[in-house]
C-alpha cells in the first residue's frame, strides 16, 4: 500500500512517526507546500525506517495540482 500524507503538520508529522513502526506499507509520502516542512517530518523517522518515506511539495491551492519531487 502506498500512503500520501497531505500536511506535514503536527498531525502530518505525528503520522509518520507512528506509521513508521508499523510494516502494513509499501511508501508513505509526506506532501506540503512548505518542502522543507515535509523534509523535516520525514527526517523524524528514525534513520533505518526512513527508506520508505518520500518528501515532495504539493500546492493544492488550485485545481491543478503542482507537485515537485523533493529529497
Amino acid at each position: 500500500m502506498r500512503i500520501l500524507c497531505i500536511g506535514a503538520g503536527g498531525a502530518g508529522g505525528a503520522a509518520a512517526g507512528i506509521v513508521a513502526r508499523r510494516s502494513f506499507f509499501e511508501v508513505f509520502v509526506v506532501a506540503d507546500y512548505d518542502l522543507a516542512r515535509a523534509e523535516s517530518a520525514v527526517e523524524s523517522v528514525s534513520p533505518e525506517l526512513r527508506q520508505r518515506f518520500e518528501a515532495i511539495a504539493l500546492d493544492a491551492s488550485t485545481s491543478i495540482w503542482a507537485v515537485h519531487k523533493g529529497r
